[in-house]
This record gives structure tokens, C-alpha cells and sequence, in this order.
């Protein structure tokens, strides 16, 4: 019984380092593998009345976990999964009041939301409910909030 606690404690310390080195390599079922022999060796050594054993695991897992704290500090994972920066300083400000009346060329295909150029100003536009192919030209007929409505030239 002993040799099955300790086999299971060796498999799930395994595992659960397989999962720290690969994450997301077998879609985290190797973390759950692990999670799962530590506590069927925890289990079983109670069991089995091996006290010192069941002390082992509890300080296994919490070396484990505190190693795997330290890890994702050290590696950062928190900048590569979140995004950190602050974007908004960056853009240009627009007023979109300001393109009213203006004409300008579609640079994708609007369906009805797109991309439009009003001399050299790239603005994210929407049609009025049809699409409208690229390279057509198009007028700015209002703006609403951060939206800006545009028809095509030729359907007016």
C-alpha cells in the first residue's frame, strides 16, 4: 500500500510539473491528472494509517504551489494574457463633427461597418444599411457619438 501512495505522490509531482513547463500543452489534463494522484495518495494513506505520508503530501502541494506562484511571477504571464498599456494616449483625436459633408474613398469593403479616408484621415465608418464595394467614393451624411454614417456618391 505504501509503494501505491508513493507511486501515485511521484506521478501527480509529474504531472503537475509537466503542466508548469507546458501549459496548455495537452489542453490541462495533466494538471488534473496531477491534482487527482495527490490526492488518491493523500487518501489512501490515511487509509492505510501512514501519517508521515499524508504530512509529505500536504507539504508537496504547498511547495508545489508556491512554486507555481513564483512561476508565473517570474515568467509574467499577466503582460501576454492581459493588456497592460494604455492605447487611448496614443490615437490621434478626432472630431468627427468635422467630417460632415466631406467626401472621401472606401479602403475596405463596408458591410456595413468599414474603413474610409477623408483626405489622409482614416476613420472607421458605417453605411447607412447597404454595402458598399471598395474604392467607392462616399459622404459623410452624419455622426452619432463615436459613429460616422456615410452613402455612397453614386446612389445619392
Amino acid at each position: 500500500m505504501l509503494e501505491l501512495c508513493i507511486f501515485l505522490l511521484v506521478v501527480g509531482i509529474l504531472a503537475i510539473v509537466l503542466e508548469l513547463l507546458m501549459p496548455g500543452f495537452d489542453g490541462f489534463i495533466s494538471g488534473i491528472i496531477g491534482i487527482l494522484a495527490l490526492v488518491a495518495s493523500a487518501v489512501l494513506a490515511v487509509i492505510a494509517g501512514y501519517w508521515f505520508f499524508v504530512a509529505l503530501t500536504v507539504v508537496t502541494l504547498a511547495m508545489l504551489i508556491f512554486l507555481l506562484f513564483t512561476f508565473i511571477k517570474r515568467k509574467q504571464f499577466h503582460g501576454k494574457i492581459m493588456l497592460t498599456e494604455n492605447l487611448g494616449e496614443d490615437l490621434p483625436q478626432i472630431d468627427l463633427s468635422s467630417l460632415v459633408g466631406k467626401e472621401g474613398k472606401t479602403m475596405t469593403i463596408l458591410r456595413p461597418y468599414g474603413e474610409a479616408d477623408f483626405g489622409g484621415i482614416r476613420v472607421e465608418v458605417c453605411s447607412n444599411g447597404s454595402m458598399i464595394e471598395r474604392g467607392a467614393k462616399v459622404k459623410v451624411i452624419e455622426t452619432q457619438a463615436n459613429k460616422v454614417i456615410v452613402s455612397e456618391l453614386n446612389s445619392n
